[in-house]
């Protein structure tokens, strides 16, 4: 059955094959001789947004969220991989690798979508600390270095505040607040999610662009700090299939 209420299942069998077929040719890329180091890590990184893409759009059309581990164990070969090459690049070319390492906006979107598909499949306290290392910047932000304390890495540096207190400082409220005003924050969040995703509306746009509206950071903190989401379980945009998900399913 088809999560996503916006499009059908066959808008949705199209975005999965577009990721699908974009992936092979991204790996098929990395095995060609004829590309620099440069390129082969600029690959990696696109790799891994294609699959987090790939996931997220298999997930609107109803996909068991089982078949998505081997879409994780994927994300963190090409991880390394990334880092491989990066550290491969000449002394003069180092630079090269600033803009793909450092933590933006974007980036922090989607490394909280990233575990919020490993925390909720439970890919294991050694899958976390291995991403968590490949990804670095440890110190930078509070909201991630408290979630990667979470998730085990209990020796982090933490920030002193969040970096992108618009986009994600009501999400940091709920990680900082007690146990017993976590859910009402949470629900708050998840209430709020799309203006703070800038309204975007992309299911008006009359194209391919549209993937699906979830709230995926919202389901890695609630399974995460253990949040009670009855008030919000019904939420349209909240993945509770994702949250729910048990090992005996």
């Amino acid at each position: 059955m088809v999560r996503d209420t916006f499009r059908d299942k066959s808008y949705f069998d199209e975005a999965v094959e577009f990721y699908e077929e974009t992936i092979l040719e991204d790996v098929a890329e990395l095995d060609s001789s004829d590309l620099t180091i440069e390129i082969k890590m600029r690959t990696c990184f696109d790799l891994i947004n294609n699959i987090i893409s790939l996931m997220h759009v298999k997930y609107s059309r109803g996909d068991s969220v089982i078949e998505f581990k081997p879409l994780l164990n994927d994300a963190i070969t090409y991880r390394r991989a990334q880092k491989k090459f990066a550290d491969e690049l000449p002394l003069e070319a180092q630079a090269e690798r600033i803009d793909l390492e450092e933590l933006h906006q974007s980036d922090l979107r989607n490394y909280l979508k990233l575990f919020s598909f490993a925390y909720c499949l439970n890919m294991g306290k050694d899958y976390y600390l291995q991403l968590l290392e490949l990804i670095g910047n440890q110190g930078q932000d509070a909201l991630f270095d408290k979630i990667a304390i979470a998730l085990g890495d209990t020796n982090r540096e933490i920030a002193a505040d969040t970096l992108f207190k618009k986009r994600f400082g009501k999400l940091y409220k709920v990680v900082e607040g007690s146990p017993e005003q976590r859910p009402a924050l949470a629900k708050s969040y998840m209430e709020a999610w799309y203006v703070l995703e800038e309204s975007p509306d992309i299911h008006l746009l009359d194209n391919d662009a549209y993937d699906g509206y979830w709230c995926w950071e919202i389901a890695l903190v609630v399974k995460l700090f253990n949040i009670d989401d009855s008030s919000f379980i019904d939420h349209p945009y909240y993945p509770k299939d994702l949250v729910h998900w048990r090992e005996n399913q």
